[in-house]
């Protein structure tokens, strides 16, 4: 199984078997997008194997091996309701880069510098932030053979995930709105809703929302956080929610969020373009516009513990860790309300001008 590209169409495709042993095959179309799709569909196949593969059984003292340690933890976490994206992500990991490594070996034989060799190497070209992102998948999964005596150590237990410094981000109002501007139309849609409520940009919020969440009566709209697994409702501004009645008419699906009458997964690239074609001449990513949400709230003066609620933030300390250092003025605004201990006598004298300088005198004859 792997992505093929035919010869007489230049289309991509992936060939597998299906739940029954069927031999499949899957086209897509030309250029980069089908072989993206090409190799995105097949990286999900690849995981699918891993992620619905039946539960190993194990024997009293039976060494453990990755694959099927892997698999035990996957099926708690679908269990708890852990989202299928997150699932197949930690599985393609794992059967590319571990399996092939650790198939032979248990996991109580796998050293912490053999796991960093791996992911360093084999995501060289991505950012510290992905690379501790995989660091931490690997955690947790040897740590449920720990917690459930299926394995005697955690290689990764004193491994600790690096502070990442904050993301130096420049959006304004006015490069906002030259970006929706600049945008093709489901971009500068998704601009709109994700200005108006503050959701987080990807798929477990922004491009989840869907028009049954809506309470059309009370001006609110229902939001499932997949990240804290809880269940906010952000009111919806009058002006807003008329632009909500007037998309929903043009709607072909039931996502608030689609393209082409189909839901989306990602706009990085139409993004890039429309920031190139606003003038923007700094990066920007979507979730620049929630952490522009939140900052020109608090900077208007809102109330920390309502935008927390606003944002889905797990408490008002998270709130304040992340912006509150931003509002400098705030700082300056609240020392100016503080009483002065200083009396009119304590103010220093004003300073008498300097007097005109006198002609000389003539000498005496």
């Amino acid at each position: 199984m792997s992505v093929h590209k035919r010869a007489n169409n230049d289309t991509y495709y992936v060939s597998y078997r299906d739940a029954e042993g069927r031999q499949r095959t899957k086209t897509f179309g030309k250029g980069r997008e089908g072989k993206r799709d090409a190799q995105r569909f097949d990286e999900e196949i690849k995981a699918r194997k891993l992620v619905e593969a039946p539960l190993p059984v194990f024997a009293p003292g039976q060494k453990v091996y990755i694959d099927q340690l892997t698999q035990l933890y996957i099926n708690a976490k679908k269990a708890e309701g852990k989202s299928l994206r997150w699932i197949r992500e930690l599985a393609v990991l794992v059967k590319t880069h571990f399996i092939p490594v650790f198939a032979q070996r248990p996991v109580d034989e796998i050293r912490f510098e053999e796991i960093v060799e791996i992911i360093g190497k084999a995501y060289a070209d991505r950012s510290q932030t992905t690379r501790s992102r995989y660091m931490s998948y690997l955690k947790m999964v040897f740590q449920y053979g720990v917690d459930y005596e299926l394995t005697t150590k955690n290689p990764l237990k004193r491994w600790k995930k690096p502070k990442e410094r904050p993301r130096d981000t420049k959006l304004t109002y006015p490069d906002l709105m030259k970006l929706k501007d600049a945008a093709r139309p489901h971009l500068a849609w998704a601009i709109e809703v994700a200005w108006n409520l503050g959701v987080r940009t990807g798929e477990s919020e922004l491009l989840a929302l869907t028009w049954n969440d809506i309470d059309w009566d009370d001006s609110s709209i229902k939001v499932y956080a997949t990240k804290t697994k809880t269940t906010r409702v952000i009111p919806i501004a009058p002006e807003f929610l008329e632009r909500l009645r007037v998309m929903r008419q043009k709607a072909q699906t039931g996502y608030v969020v689609e393209y082409q009458g189909k839901p989306l997964r990602k706009f990085r690239r139409s993004l890039k373009t429309a920031a190139e074609k606003a003038g923007l001449t700094y990066p920007v990513v979507m979730y620049d516009i929630r952490h522009l949400f939140a900052t020109t709230l608090l900077r208007e003066g809102g109330d920390v513990a309502a935008v927390s609620k606003l944002m889905g933030h797990a408490s008002v300390k998270m709130t304040v860790d992340q912006y509150y250092h931003l509002l400098g003025g705030e700082k300056r605004r609240t020392i100016a309300k503080l009483p002065s201990l200083s009396k009119p006598e304590d103010a220093p004298s004003p300073k008498a001008a300097p007097s005109a300088p006198q002609p000389p005198t003539s000498a005496p004859a």
